[in-house]
């Protein structure tokens, strides 16, 4: 009896000797990956685009600087109203206190504190 195996074809495949170096070998030294139009294409689209990249890079640099300029002064000036603040409530400090009240009223409008004789009470 004389029996065909089948499965030993589709296990089989054709493969053709190609070696690395006869792929290298193939292609010249100069020659570029997907052609020479390609490249010109992609070196037009370059000079054209990173012009306008560039500048649109200056422009973001720029306004970023001017805002951190902006932070910079408002901080600045912050910093200058919290001292004034401080004075101002030192100041408004000194001119409430009862001393400075007492003193301001006996000169400017000759009021005195009553002394304990001279407030009667009448039911």
């Amino acid at each position: 009896m004389n029996f065909h195996n089948t499965t030993q074809v589709s296990y089989l495949r054709n493969v053709t000797g190609l070696g690395v170096r006869q792929q290298l070998q193939s292609r010249g030294v100069f020659d570029l990956p997907g052609g020479l139009v390609l490249w010109k294409a992609v070196g037009t689209i370059m000079l054209f685009m990173l012009p306008f990249v560039l500048a649109v890079n200056m422009f973001l640099a720029s306004a970023v600087n001017d805002v951190e300029r902006s932070l910079v002064a408002v901080d600045n000036q912050r910093h200058e109203l919290m001292d004034k603040n401080i004075g101002l409530l030192a100041q408004k400090a000194r001119l409430y206190a009862p001393e400075r009240v007492s003193q301001m009223a006996g000169d400017k409008l000759s009021l005195y504190a009553a002394l304990p004789g001279q407030v009667e009470r009448i039911n």
